[in-house]
């Protein structure tokens, strides 16, 4: 099935480290969705039955690079009609050959009892991928084409949103069913790799800080590929500000060069607490962030240990490829917006 092409992914910053039972959503139609009474995939029938936690299998580190898994329709809702789109050939003609299929313009809203796919918040993107039915004669062809996940913090479900894709020789049925079926869930690997340097780097930017005695309170993370920056409370003097920003280059692509392994934990507030304080006493604050039970990722790059629900790559070294790096930065009103980006560590 080919990867389908997302280039319409909306911002939204959210914290993300929460696990299980304290996940974050950006939008609140996904609590709605899941809650309320709603047309499921099973001929047409309602549902009102609870949807347990998706288990969100990039949480482990392990799983952090785990890019497709099985796992079970647990609740689905077609949303809008689902009026055929063909798969046509280059003169227009619907291909008639055993490799022709057709996308439904309806969007499908789907819980599964675990991901591989990371939902979108904590300022990174939402994966995109391909759920593939597996009790299906056409099973090859026959999915859903995901194009965002968001996840709902009240409820703990991930809600999988994208397009049917059909065989072209079994057009969609009202007798369908969804509801209880096994599935493989895949990642689209380009995407999640490029995010994940994002990501990362962005925490490279939280250390080369550090290094430079600049440790602020970090407000903001946009980790997107449009312009990725982080924002920190406090400011930098105007006069110091291009020796300042020189300094931070440097220490990043120190950090890059020094290829320093990536650590996830997944551990109780206390202990969280206690990981984050060995660099920045009371930095995170995190007694106001979570609650006493709650269990907290924690996410270490470049050495720099912090509460983090996206996905990473191995290690620093990874970012030399892309040649990633800080562009600059500007302060105003008290915020200083650390930027970064790509090909700024790439050699001439």
């Amino acid at each position: 099935m080919a990867p389908p092409n997302d280039d319409s992914i909306v911002a939204n910053l959210v914290t993300g480290a929460r696990v299980v039972s304290g996940q974050e959503s950006n939008d609140a139609a996904t609590t709605a969705v899941m809650k309320s009474r709603s047309v499921d995939c099973n001929n047409g029938t309602t549902t009102t039955d609870a949807v347990p936690p998706t288990e969100m299998i990039y949480y482990t580190y392990d799983g952090n690079f785990q890019l497709e898994c099985d796992a079970e329709i647990l609740s689905c809702q077609f949303i809008e009609n689902n009026d055929v789109v063909h798969n046509n050939n280059e003169n227009g003609e619907e291909k008639q050959d055993t490799t022709s299929f057709c996308i439904t313009s309806g969007i499908v809203h789907l819980a599964l009892n675990r991901t591989v796919l990371h939902a979108q918040g904590g300022g990174q993107p939402t994966d995109t991928g391909v759920i593939r039915l597996l009790n299906n004669a056409n099973d090859e062809k026959t999915g859903i084409v995901v194009e965002k996940v968001l996840l709902d913090r009240a409820t703990g479900v991930a809600n999988h949103i994208g397009k049917l894709r059909i065989a072209s020789s079994s057009p969609l049925s009202s007798s369908l069913s969804l509801v209880g079926q096994p599935v493989s869930v895949h990642v689209i690997t380009e995407n999640r790799q490029i995010l994940s340097e994002c990501h990362t780097a962005g925490h490279v930017v939280d250390m080369a800080m550090a290094q430079c005695d600049m440790v602020m309170p970090a407000t903001k993370a946009y980790h997107f590929l449009d312009g990725p920056y982080v924002e920190y409370k406090g400011d930098i003097a105007a006069p110091e500000r291009q020796k300042v920003l020189e300094r931070l280059q440097s220490s990043f692509q120190e950090l890059v060069q020094q290829d320093i392994d990536t650590e996830i934990y997944n551990v109780t507030r206390q202990e969280a607490q206690e990981l984050c304080d060995r660099v920045a006493q009371n930095y995170f604050q995190l007694q106001e962030q979570f609650g006493e039970d709650e269990t907290v990722r924690i996410v270490k790059v470049a050495g720099w240990p912090c509460p983090c629900g996206g996905t990473h790559v191995k290690s620093t070294g990874v970012l030399k490829q892309r040649g990633w790096g800080i562009t600059g930065f500007k302060c105003k009103k008290g915020v200083v917006r650390v930027k970064y980006g790509q090909g700024v560590g790439l050699e001439k």
